[in-house]
């Protein structure tokens, strides 16, 4: 069969400054997709079904990344919001998961980032990343053969640091 996906993405970001050495920034990176398939069968056991106007799998409806930054002379930190909307893992767009997880919804989910750099010295930054704040249990797909059937479970929440120099 055949699919046709329609979409758009934006990205806007706005700042003011105050004084001489802060600044505020507000941006958001949004995307907005329709996959579909047009004129298109599966085989489902034994017949061929129908899969005309399903949702194509692993296509949400959304991805959005949202953020604030906030810098002060050589300092900055930036909260990022993201939001993935549901999707399908098989063209028959099953909801209910089936016993070995490999088909069924993909859940929407959203996370929260955050990013702290620092400059030291004129030659060393100290930046210090915590991805996933909440901790948020999700999964982004149902694979049906490898590594297995199942999903494929989110990392939780991990925190890196890292120092940079200039030389």
């Amino acid at each position: 069969g055949n699919s046709v996906t329609d979409g758009a993405e934006l990205f806007v970001e706005y700042g003011v400054s105050w004084k001489k050495n802060i600044r505020l920034a507000v941006f958001t990176s949004t995307a907005l997709f329709n996959g579909r398939y047009v004129n298109a069968q599966i085989r489902s056991g034994s017949e061929n079904v129908n899969i005309s106007h399903n949702k194509i799998e692993g296509v949400p409806d959304v991805i959005t990344r949202n953020g604030l930054t906030l810098r002060v002379h050589t300092s900055s930190i930036t909260f990022l919001y993201s939001y993935t909307g549901e999707s399908y893992a098989d063209a028959l767009n099953t909801e209910v998961p089936s016993t070995n997880g490999a088909v069924g919804l993909v859940p929407a989910y959203s996370l929260l980032d955050i990013k702290a750099s620092f400059r030291i010295l004129n030659q060393i930054v100290f930046s210090l990343n915590i991805n996933n704040v909440t901790d948020e249990q999700y999964f982004t797909k149902r694979p049906a053969f490898y590594p297995g059937p199942g999903v494929w479970s989110s990392d939780g929440r991990s925190v890196v640091a890292t120092i940079g120099f200039n030389l």
